[in-house]
């Protein structure tokens, strides 16, 4: 027996199969792009390097900052025949215990090719006095801005630019 709808048969396989075959395809398009956050790299410190908390990175865990800091070098630093501007260390900071603890560290070549961050985190210690990673803190936990009239720098190069000549005049805050 025959029914009036078979004529529309082989047209609806036709459409179902279509569906069936696109949809994965349709469901697996890429959701649009986020734009990673403008760098906003604040100037913490200067003596053998320039250091530049990325405030715009901090992660907060109640009173814990989990963050990087862009250490500049001194112009033509080598490490072999490269040229290296400096590099990103990965910090955790406790500002309630005034601990850091490292968590590794990631190179900065000339022209600005970032390396792979390297090492693991190792156990807190107190921050020392007087200290690069003391000033950091001071930054990051206690909003303290020591180089008021040095410019947030957006990029590493920028950073660079600016925290080099610091280095060899030995600014202080």
């Amino acid at each position: 027996m025959k029914s009036r709808l078979d004529q529309f048969r082989a047209t609806r396989n036709a459409l179902l199969a279509l569906v069936v075959w696109t949809t994965p395809a349709l469901a697996q398009t890429a959701a649009p792009a986020t734009l990673p956050a403008p760098l906003e790299l604040r100037l913490a410190d200067v003596g053998r390097f320039a250091m530049f908390v990325d405030m715009g990175g901090v992660q907060w865990t109640g009173h814990t900052a989990k963050l990087r800091v862009l250490q500049v070098t001194e112009g033509g630093f080598k490490a072999g025949a490269e040229e290296f501007w400096g590099g990103w260390r990965h910090e955790v900071i406790d500002c309630d215990a005034r601990t850091i603890a490292h968590a590794g560290f990631g190179s900065v070549r000339a022209g600005g090719r970032e390396g792979p961050v390297t090492g693991a985190l190792r156990p807190a210690q107190p921050l020392p006095a007087g200290s690069a990673e003391e000033a950091v803190a001071k930054v990051v936990c206690d909003g303290w801005k020591p180089f008021a009239q040095v410019p947030v720098a957006t990029s590493i190069e920028a950073a660079v630019k600016i925290g080099r000549p610091l280095i060899e005049t030995g600014a202080e805050p």
